[in-house]
C-alpha cells in the first residue's frame, strides 16, 4: 500500500491510495474553487464542527473519522446507484442509535443536581447552566481511532463506535444529498468531506485554521440562502403553470364523474412514463381485471405496503390480475427503483411513474397509497386505507377473478351545514312599579 500525505490548510490529511484503486481525489479551497464548493466546504464545517463538539460530551465517545467519512461516501454512491447498498442494514443501524440514545441518556442523568445543590441554585438558570457543563465536562470522553484516511468496512465485528460514527456519516450523507437536491445540484463529497475533517480538528486545537474563515463562511451562507428564496418563488411558479396545465390536460380524459368528482371509468388513455417497460400510458390494463398501487417511494406507509402489494399480486397471478404499480409524479426514477428493489417486486408487478402527474390529479387526492381494483369494463373501486382494508381487498380480488365485479359505491360530499341561527336575546325586563 502506498501512502502519500498531502497539506491541506493547516491541517495535514493522511490520503491512502491502493495499488488497485484510482488515488483519491485531493481538494483544497482556493481563489479558483466554484461557489458550491465553498458552499459543500461550510456545510461540512458546520456539520463537523457542531458533532464534534456535542457528540463526546452526550456519548462519551469521539468519532471515529475515517468511518464518518465512509457513511458519506457511501450514502453520496447510493443516492448514484441503486444497486448499491450501505454497509449496515436497517435494523443494524437502528440497534446502533438505541444503545447511543441509552448512553446518552444515562450520561445527562449523571449531570443533574440533586435536590440541595439545585436549591442552592435559587432559581438562577446561568448558575444551573454553569454547573451542569462543569459536570458534563467532567464526565470520561473515551478517544477516538487514529484517522489514517483509509476506506473502512464495517461489519459485525466493528466496534460499536465505527458503527456509530458510520451512522452519523450516513446522516450526513443523506443531508448533503437533500441540501443539493434543493439547489438543482450535486454537492461535492470531497468538499463536504474537507470541511467536515477540519471543522473537528478545530475543535480538539483551537489553534488550527479553516481554510474559509468565518466571515467568508458566512458570506457563502448568506448568499445560498439568497439563492433558495429565488429557488423557492421560481418553483412555486412553476408549479402554479405545471398546475394549470395538468388541468386543462385532464379535462379531456376525465369524462362522466362519480359523485365525488373522480371520473366513473379508468381512463387508459392517461399518459404515464414506463419504469419496468415502455409504457405510455394504461393501456396495458385495457380490458384486464387490474389491481392498481398508486404510491411514492419516499411514503413510509407506502414503503410498508409494498411487500404485501406483491404478496398479493403474486397470489392471484395465475388467476388473472395484472398488477400495476404508478409512482407518483414527485418521484424520480432513481428513487423509484430503489423503492423496488428494497420492496422486492419481481416481474409480476409493472412500474409506470405518473410524470405528468395527470394520473394522480385524475383519480388522487394527493394522499398515498391508494390501491384501485379496476374491473375489466373500466369501473373501479378505490381503497383508500389499504391497511384496514387489505382483507376486503383480498376477498373482492378472488370474486372478480371468479366474474363478480367489485363494485364502490360513492357517496356525494356533504354540504357544510349552515351555523344554527342565534337565539334570539332575551326581553328586557319591565320597570318595576313605583
Amino acid at each position: 500500500m502506498n501512502m502519500k500525505k498531502f497539506a491541506l490548510g493547516a491541517a495535514a490529511l493522511a490520503l491512502v491510495a491502493c495499488n488497485e484503486q484510482a488515488a483519491k481525489k485531493v481538494v483544497a479551497i482556493d481563489a479558483n474553487s466554484t461557489d458550491d464548493q465553498k458552499f459543500a466546504y461550510m456545510l461540512g464545517a458546520q456539520f463537523g464542527g457542531q458533532n464534534a463538539t456535542f457528540i463526546p460530551r452526550q456519548m462519551g465517545e469521539e468519532l471515529y473519522m475515517d468511518a464518518v467519512v465512509q457513511g458519506v461516501r457511501d450514502m453520496v454512491k447510493a443516492s448514484k446507484d441503486t444497486s448499491f447498498k450501505p454497509q449496515m442494514t436497517d435494523d443494524s443501524l437502528q440497534a446502533v442509535g438505541g444503545r447511543y440514545t441509552a448512553i446518552a441518556r444515562n450520561r445527562a442523568q449523571a449531570t443533574r443536581p440533586d435536590s440541595a445543590t439545585f436549591a442552592s441554585f435559587e432559581g438562577d438558570q446561568q448558575k444551573m447552566r454553569a454547573w451542569m457543563d462543569s459536570a458534563t465536562n467532567a464526565l470520561p470522553v473515551v478517544a477516538a481511532q487514529a484517522s489514517t484516511g483509509a476506506n473502512v468496512t464495517i461489519n459485525a465485528q466493528s466496534s460499536d463506535n465505527a458503527k456509530f460514527s458510520y451512522l452519523i456519516g450516513m446522516q450526513f450523507g443523506n443531508q448533503l444529498n437533500a441540501i443539493g437536491g434543493q439547489f438543482d445540484t450535486s454537492l461535492d463529497e470531497d468538499y463536504f468531506i474537507l470541511g467536515i475533517k477540519e471543522a473537528a480538528a478545530k475543535v480538539k486545537d483551537t489553534t488550527l485554521t479553516l481554510q474559509l474563515p468565518q466571515d467568508s463562511l458566512a458570506a457563502v451562507g448568506q448568499r445560498y440562502q439568497q439563492k433558495a428564496q429565488e429557488l423557492r418563488q421560481a418553483a412555486m411558479k412553476k408549479q402554479q403553470e405545471e398546475q394549470e396545465k395538468v388541468k386543462a390536460a385532464v379535462a379531456e380524459l376525465r369524462g362522466d364523474t362519480l359523485a365525488n368528482g373522480m371520473p366513473k371509468l379508468m381512463n387508459y388513455k392517461v399518459p404515464v412514463t414506463g419504469v419496468t417497460g415502455k409504457s405510455t400510458d394504461l393501456s396495458d390494463i385495457a380490458g384486464k381485471s387490474a389491481l392498481v398501487f398508486y404510491f411514492s417511494a419516499t411514503c413510509g406507509h407506502c414503503q410498508h405496503a409494498a411487500p404485501q402489494i406483491l404478496d398479493i399480486a403474486k397470489e392471484f397471478a395465475s388467476t388473472g390480475l395484472t398488477t400495476l404499480a404508478v409512482a407518483s409524479g414527485g418521484n424520480n426514477k432513481v428513487g423509484i427503483r430503489k423503492f423496488m428493489d428494497n420492496a422486492k417486486w419481481d416481474e409480476t408487478i409493472n412500474v409506470v411513474w405518473d410524470e405528468t402527474r395527470e394520473f394522480g390529479e385524475l383519480y388522487s387526492d394527493g394522499y398515498v397509497p391508494k390501491v384501485y381494483l379496476v374491473n375489466p369494463d373500466g369501473t373501479y373501486k378505490l381503497y383508500g386505507s389499504f391497511e384496514s382494508e387489505k382483507e376486503t381487498l383480498k376477498t373482492e380480488i378472488a370474486a372478480l377473478l371468479k366474474g363478480t365485479p367489485v363494485v364502490w359505491t360513492v357517496e356525494a360530499p356533504k354540504a357544510a351545514e349552515a351555523p344554527a341561527e342565534a337565539p334570539a336575546a332575551p326581553a328586557a325586563p319591565a320597570p318595576a312599579a313605583k
